[in-house]
């Protein structure tokens, strides 16, 4: 699935009379991220790259669940399904990080409610689609009554989200690239070692080099020089042992022309 054509976005800076002097905006192109063109040394920068790279993996996830769920062939359906919910949770989680720390922190600088009103929409979308999980489960399954695979309802739901989700992902990359300067350093350190550790428990319910490999899955080879913030080896070997683990759910990921987007 190509990238949709992003439109200029309309809306209101809830916060502009309380910062009347303007700041420097933000450089960062999320379709060409790496070592040479993002300034890691800008310490805002480096502390906000991280909701690019997570919205990358986003959209690509997503995009992959999309292009492959009608037609996923049913030896395969199993090890699909499994990726599929570690998409879907990795959207829910990312919301309630947004929700929980990332959005209250910056609201006296960068106020996103227009975007957390938007999460309204999009949380319908991925709970209809952990709905279809279910019923995807049950069909997995088998037995006398096993409703139908689901992959024409995933699918389609899936799309409807990507269309919903694109330009709010687009708005919160705005807004922090507009705004993020007038963040003290030490909010966003805040900001981040908060959502870090947040994140750090969640992968260790899932399994470190499950939750890692999966992330890693969707960072092209530029991306990762620049995140996640690991020594290069422990990147390999995380993905060496993520493929020997879970190369058959992780084959399921986005194509190289998709890591592009």
């Amino acid at each position: 699935m190509a990238a949709s054509k992003e439109q200029v976005l309309e809306y209101n800076d809830l916060n502009a009379d309380k910062f009347p002097e303007p700041v420097e905006t933000i450089k960062i192109d999320k379709y060409n991220l790496s070592a040479a063109t993002v300034d890691m040394k800008d310490p805002v920068v480096a502390l906000l790259v991280g909701l690019f790279t997570i919205h990358s993996l986003i959209r690509r996830s997503l995009r992959a669940v999309a292009r492959q769920a009608r037609n996923i062939e049913p030896t395969k359906r199993a090890a699909f399904l499994e990726y599929a919910k570690m998409t879907f949770e990795t959207l829910d989680g990312h919301h309630h990080h947004e929700e929980e720390i990332f959005f209250p922190i910056m609201k006296p600088y960068v106020d996103f409610t227009e975007s957390s009103h938007e999460h309204e929409e999009i949380e319908r979308l991925l709970h209809q689609n952990l709905e279809y999980v279910k019923t995807a489960e049950t069909h997995l399954k088998g037995g006398e009554g096993s409703p139908a695979w689901p992959g024409e309802e995933i699918s389609s739901t899936t799309e409807r989200l990507i269309e919903v989700l694109l330009p709010h992902l687009q708005k919160e990359e705005t807004l922090s690239s507009l705004y993020a300067r007038r963040v003290p350093p030490t909010v966003l350190e805040e900001c981040n070692n908060k959502i870090e550790k947040a994140v750090f428990e969640e992968l260790k319910k899932q399994g470190m080099v499950w939750g890692t490999s999966y992330q890693l899955r969707h960072f092209n080879k530029k991306e990762k020089e620049i995140f996640p913030p690991m020594p290069t080896l422990v990147r390999l070997g995380i993905e060496f042992f993520g493929w020997l683990g879970y190369g058959k759910v992780l084959q399921f990921g986005p194509t190289e022309e998709e890591l592009k987007n």
